[in-house]
């Protein structure tokens, strides 16, 4: 993952940067003392016995390397605090360092030099009794965190594919054992699952990337330590992106919230955990300790904050860099470029009292955790059945949603929903990087269809440990709801109770008793070899060679419209035909069966009423229903060439 990444920076330019922040309108706010210079009675004395934190030559934080980074402790978390290189690379980098339960041990992640991987890395808080626990040398290992059961979870690119935007390997959640075996996939998004923490009730919170079509977010996601009962802690949808997560000690969660992609840049905010805070999901659940804080990019007039980490008397220590960016006039001429400069910051849970801890300012100082012990939350038993593949979800009603997301809210009256589609997302491999569509989405497959319920409610088994998302139809077979996110279920698990389709969280779906939970599920467990490919090029290309290119081919295609599947010499990539259906529908980024024009002339729907379906019905070339449906699932999972 990835941001953008800065040189070093000399005396003079952290001078200035400092000077260029006292200017700012949030020092009179925020700022209250730094180290160096300031009168005594300034300087923050009461301060926790120490910390270890990463000091860096990047500013990218999103686990990325740039050699010089090292792994410090200063005791105590003072000004003039000792400071201590615990790792001493010289040609390597580390980072997300964690605390053990009892303060004795630290966690990270590490690369010796250029030539290494990151691996996961345990030794004492002095520095001594180093131990490895991973080597992976075809993968990268980061964001280790110590469980309650004794094992430890971790972000790996190890299972080796891409995610759906950047193209660059994707890292899950992982768990092993303390002594760096028996390691486990426990997640299996389409894109990244990072930042993992454990909570004080045992779960793990994190930050998932959800790149589904259009949609591209970072919101929160919780799981246990087998990875069943995934599910989302945060993911409205005009708040989209949060990165670096931590627990305040009344559960509240304080975190960066940024409106960038790849960002983990911002302001802090406060989100109360939507399943107690008697809320919807995007009502209120958010508090912004620093409103004046941009979000969408630089230049950042008052500065920027990283890496929120509780203090034990209340406060949160944080990285943050002041004012930084190129400053334009009105003539949109640079007046001023500033580079970032992050150092160590304590700030006060209301966003008052911002104080400068450490900075060194040839370096960025990030991942900062307490020295010191705390509660170990309770143990969460696995309730993973391994000797089934399979899992299974319920969903109490189908037409409990929001429409705040831009897709319709079906109609219950005439029982819009006939029909489930269970979709697999094929997560593709880091060797192909190549252009497979016109459109956002990723390459999918269809593992089959299930009956919904006058009601609304439906219940599938599904294969465990893929991406799988699902589109709601009608009695034509057409998405009329699209799910915009990828979920997945452990061998056994059970999903007893979803409201709905982005219904607000925590209240009624309205459907208390479906009759879909009284109905054995409907079994869509299939193997790989029944999960149906309805890419241009493998379900679409075949029907148009047998049934269409004998009229729309040659040097007057029927309608104006060339079929042919010779490639386009202006988009070598496709063929005439996908190029010439794209320009008919004028798709975009989310194509949809029900606004297809194809897909209206096929059925004989406005603005081709009366024209009947077509081809012909009675004709050789008529298509059968399958054949038509194929045409729409194409259309409806992303209208991808391959």
């Amino acid at each position: 993952m990835k941001v953008l990444q800065t040189p070093l920076r000399n005396n003079e330019r952290g001078k200035k940067l400092i000077t260029g922040f006292l200017k700012s309108g949030l020092a009179a706010v925020l700022f209250v003392a730094c180290s160096g210079g300031v009168p005594d009675d300034l300087i923050q004395k009461e301060a926790p016995s120490g910390i270890i934190f990463v000091k860096a030559t990047r500013t990218s934080t999103l686990n990325r390397f740039s050699a010089g980074g090292n792994l410090f402790s200063l005791i105590p978390a003072s000004p003039d605090g000792k400071l201590t290189n615990l790792t001493n690379l010289t040609d390597g980098d580390v980072s997300d360092p964690e605390i053990s339960y009892d303060g004795l041990k630290v966690l990270f992640s590490m690369r010796k030099n250029r030539n290494d991987t990151f691996s996961i890395y345990e030794m004492n808080i002095d520095g001594t009794s180093l131990n490895q626990l991973t080597n992976h040398q075809d993968s990268d290992d980061h964001d280790p965190a110590y469980l309650p059961n004794g094992k430890i979870v971790f972000t790996s690119n190890r299972p080796g594919f891409i995610d759906e935007y950047n193209r660059q390997e994707a890292e899950v959640l992982h768990v092993m054992n303390a002594d760096g075996s028996n390691i486990e996939c426990i997640s299996f998004n389409a894109s990244d699952d990072f930042d993992p923490i454990v909570m004080a009730d045992g779960r793990i919170l994190y930050t998932r990337w959800e790149h589904h079509g259009p949609i591209n977010r970072f919101p929160l996601f919780f799981t246990h330590p087998d990875g069943n009962g995934t599910f989302t802690f945060f993911s409205p949808h005009n708040m989209r992106t949060f990165f670096h997560p931590r627990e305040l000690a009344d559960g509240s969660i304080i975190a960066v919230h940024s409106g960038m992609i790849n960002g983990d840049r911002g302001p802090l905010v406060i989100i109360k955990d939507p399943s107690t805070a008697g809320e919807p999901l995007e009502d209120g659940a958010v508090i912004n300790i620093t409103p004046d804080i941009e979000t969408s990019g630089p230049p950042y007039e008052r500065g920027v904050f990283k890496y929120p980490h509780p203090l034990p008397d209340g406060r949160i220590l944080t990285s943050y860099s002041p004012r930084f960016g190129d400053f334009k006039d009105e003539n949109d001429n640079v007046i001023e470029s500033l580079e970032p400069d992050y150092g160590l910051y304590t700030i006060r849970s209301d966003g008052s009292d911002l104080r400068l801890l450490y900075n060194d300012p040839d370096y960025h100082e990030f991942d900062a955790v307490v020295i010191g012990d705390r509660p170990v939350p309770p143990v969460k038993p696995s309730t993973l059945d391994r000797s089934q593949d399979s899992g299974v979800f319920t969903v109490e009603n189908v037409y409990f949603r929001q429409d705040r997301d831009g897709q319709p809210r079906p109609d219950l009256s005439i029982q819009e929903v006939r029909q489930v589609m269970v979709i697999e997302g094929i997560q593709r491999p880091k060797d192909d990087r190549g252009t497979i569509g016109r459109t956002n989405f990723e390459r999918k497959r269809v593992i089959g269809v299930a009956p919904v319920q006058r009601d609304g409610s439906f219940s599938i088994r599904v294969p465990a440990n893929i991406p799988i998302s699902f589109n709601t139809l009608d009695s034509l077979g057409r998405a009329i709801v699209i799910k915009r996110n990828w979920v997945s279920a452990r061998p056994g698990g059970e999903f007893p109770k979803c409201t709905g389709c982005h219904g607000p969280r925590g209240m009624d779906s309205g459907n208390p008793n479906p009759i879909a939970a009284t109905l054995p599920p409907t079994d869509l467990n299939v193997p790989e070899s029944q999960r149906v490919d309805v890419s241009f090029g493998m379900g679409i290309e075949p029907i148009i060679a047998a049934k269409c290119v004998s009229c729309h081919g040659g040097g007057t295609p029927a309608g104006n419209l060339n079929l042919s599947l010779a490639k386009d010499v202006n988009e070598p990539l496709f063929s005439l035909a996908y190029q010439n259906i794209f320009e008919m529908d004028s798709f975009g980024s989310t194509p949809r069966s029900r606004n297809s024009k194809l897909i209206n002339r096929l059925l004989g729907f406005e603005p081709f009423q009366g024209a009947g379906r077509h081809p012909d019905p009675n004709s050789a070339d008529a298509l059968t229903d399958d054949e038509l449906k194929k045409f729409m699932n194409w259309i409806d999972l992303g209208a991808q060439y391959r």
